[in-house]
């Protein structure tokens, strides 16, 4: 593992996403008593957490208390802690800090998007911990669906990282790979039940390791204790990839990054307004981009109270005219933005269906339409905006991929599968023809991999 820590060490936010009892806090605790055990070998390569604060000291002691009393993992975590660490390391002439480090641990239920605490942990943050349960993964059928929700969360983080050329790595944690068979058939195992997501992840060329985490309970002089074994490698790593991306600063968190690529009142419309997602965001799965983008842009607009007010007042003087002039469409395309930009897409809607209404050959329009239908969940209107689009320009390949990729989500193959090949044949270009073909194993093998897995 290549690892650079700079002279200056530098303060980070970390994210842990996971659902319910997956090990979140198992693996914090794991990883802090692994690097402070004995060490063997060049001492002076040594490198470990020490606690900040008196708080983080007391969460992992009780977590350590807890397993020694009981000789069981402790329950799910039931509230949101966050743990201050300092990474160290012996050098020859003393212990120099390489970085600090700020982990939010959470509950399971918390890690979704329409949750405002998480919403905000995720602007704070410069890199993210995604953790699976890798036993369940291979031995339980429901459970891959059951984690759909995270899977789906990680991808349009991704996607958003990827669009704005973000710097932002994600570990990838297997838990309780002590539960499985050692050796490199057990990680094969858990590679092709994900693989959907590893692919993903793949096409948004996100800076991610895996990491196959091993925390059994063992009994040492009588005493139950934790046994990790290569669960701080994950921590060193990412934290290492902060500090050695030139672009991250202390204090400079998602939300800031995202404010220097282009400003977040810009993103949401600009992506909104674009007449055809490219390829390669809807594999990447676009719906959840646009959410994110949406979450984001409210709560940026929540952090500039005048600015907001001045929108505000603008707003209404459109709104006012609507009232009069349902159809204005300057109004029209004002409050819409409007919306989009406050993060209420559903507000949005009926604006657009009246702006599509005035201008029927914008087809950009249309595809910002079943965008939105999609986004707000009635994929039913946004395939049959589909349709009109394919009514009108019959060798749209965008709208063939798009009718396709919900048919394949609604259980419907051979209707998708003839599109994507129809898409396939039409593609003037190999790179896009190769594209159409990635969407398509992604679309078409979903559905079987998560009933076999």
């Amino acid at each position: 593992m290549s690892l650079f820590f700079g002279d200056d060490p530098k303060a980070l936010n970390l994210l842990s996403i996971g659902d319910r009892g997956v090990g979140k806090t198992v693996f914090l605790v794991g990883s802090y008593t692994e690097s402070n055990s004995s060490y063997e070998g060049d001492q002076q390569k040594k490198v470990w957490f020490d606690c900040q604060d008196q708080e983080a000291h007391e969460n992992i002691q009780g977590v350590m208390n807890y397993i020694a009393q009981t000789g069981q993992y402790p329950p799910p975590t039931m509230k949101i802690s966050g743990f201050n660490f300092s990474l160290k390391q012996q050098r020859p002439w003393g212990t120099q800090t390489l970085c600090y480090f700020r982990w939010w641990d959470m509950p399971g239920e918390i890690c979704d998007m329409k949750n405002r605490n998480f919403q905000s942990m995720i602007l704070s943050s410069q890199g993210c911990c995604v953790f699976i349960n890798a036993y369940d993964l291979i031995n339980d059928p429901a459970y891959l669906d059951s984690v759909k929700d995270i899977i789906e969360l990680v991808t349009a983080i991704a996607s958003l990282i990827k669009h704005h050329n973000l710097q932002y790595p994600m570990a990838l944690i297997f838990t309780q790979c002590d539960r499985l068979e050692e050796g490199p058939l057990g990680q094969l195992q858990i590679e092709k039940c994900l693989e959907p997501l590893i692919i993903r992840l793949e096409n948004a060329r996100t800076n991610y390791r895996r990491f196959y985490s091993s925390i059994p309970i063992v009994r040492i002089d009588g005493m139950p204790v934790l046994r990790a074994s290569g669960s701080s490698d994950a921590l060193v790593w990412i934290t290492s990839e902060l500090c050695k991306a030139r672009s991250v600063q202390s204090g400079q968190d998602l939300a800031s990054s995202l404010s220097q690529s282009t400003s977040l009142k810009k993103f949401v419309p600009t992506a909104a307004r674009r007449p055809a997602l490219t390829l390669g965001l809807i594999s990447a799965g676009v719906v959840g981009v646009l959410a994110m983008g949406f979450a984001l842009t409210s709560l940026w607009s929540n952090q500039q109270p005048q600015q907001a007010k001045a929108t505000q007042q603008t707003i209404a003087d459109h709104q006012d005219v609507l009232t009069r002039d349902p159809n204005n469409l300057n109004s029209l395309i004002s409050v819409y933005d409007h919306y989009l930009e406050i993060g209420q897409p559903a507000k949005a809607v009926p604006l657009l269906e009246k702006i599509v209404a005035q201008k029927s050959n914008d087809v950009g329009l249309k595809f910002n339409l079943a965008d939105l239908y999609e986004l707000t969940g009635d994929k039913q209107k946004a395939e049959n905006t589909y349709d009109k689009i394919l009514t009108q320009h019959p060798q749209e390949i965008k709208a063939m991929v798009g009718k396709a990729i919900l048919r394949g989500e609604e259980g419907d193959m051979q209707t998708a599968q003839s599109l994507f090949l129809q898409a396939e044949n039409i593609a003037e270009t190999k790179e896009a023809k190769g594209k159409i073909k990635e969407i398509a194993a992604q679309t078409l093998q979903a559905p079987s991999n998560t009933a076999t897995q």
